[in-house]
């Protein structure tokens, strides 16, 4: 069994919240955070435990606050400079446009988020050249990839 790097436990949000759930529904907590998806009994203990909701509460706002983040971020590179070349305001508007994707996934009920996804990734990938949806492919591969070892080393805990 892994063991989760001393910074990396002490940064983590979800570290801190797991006090707030009975460790029983630990794993199902991760899981639940991480995916939005959950089994019925780990709901109907989120039904009765209010320490446990404030806990996912607080996980939820953390992630929808990195995720604003990291939209304003690519926003603010989105801005051309007046001394900017055209194919750096597409590179921006790229990055703009990938917010977007992820602003709309965030605020979409679970029920429609992949749908919602299929639709604004489709709407990018016809708005982009072909070599920078490639690009595009391998960034959120590595994020995918970067994300998971992130998850796994905060669920070795």
């Amino acid at each position: 069994m892994a063991t989760v790097p001393k910074d990396v436990e002490q940064n983590s949000y979800v570290v801190d919240l797991m006090d707030r759930v009975a460790p029983e529904w630990h794993i199902e907590f991760r899981q639940f955070i991480e995916t939005g998806e959950a089994q019925e009994a780990f709901l109907e203990y989120l039904n009765q435990n209010t320490t446990a909701q404030d806990a996912v509460e607080k996980a939820f706002n953390y992630q929808a606050a990195q995720f604003e983040r990291l939209a304003a971020e690519l926003k603010k590179r989105q801005e051309p400079k007046v001394s900017e070349s055209p194919s750096s305001v597409v590179r921006s508007s790229t990055s703009s446009k990938l917010a977007a994707v992820v602003e709309a996934a965030i605020h979409t009920p679970k029920e429609r988020r992949e749908e919602v996804v299929q639709t604004s990734t489709a709407e990018l990938a016809a708005s982009m050249p072909a070599d920078e949806r490639k690009v595009l492919k391998e960034i959120v591969r590595s994020l995918e990839t970067n994300l998971s070892k992130l998850a796994d080393a905060t669920h070795s805990s």
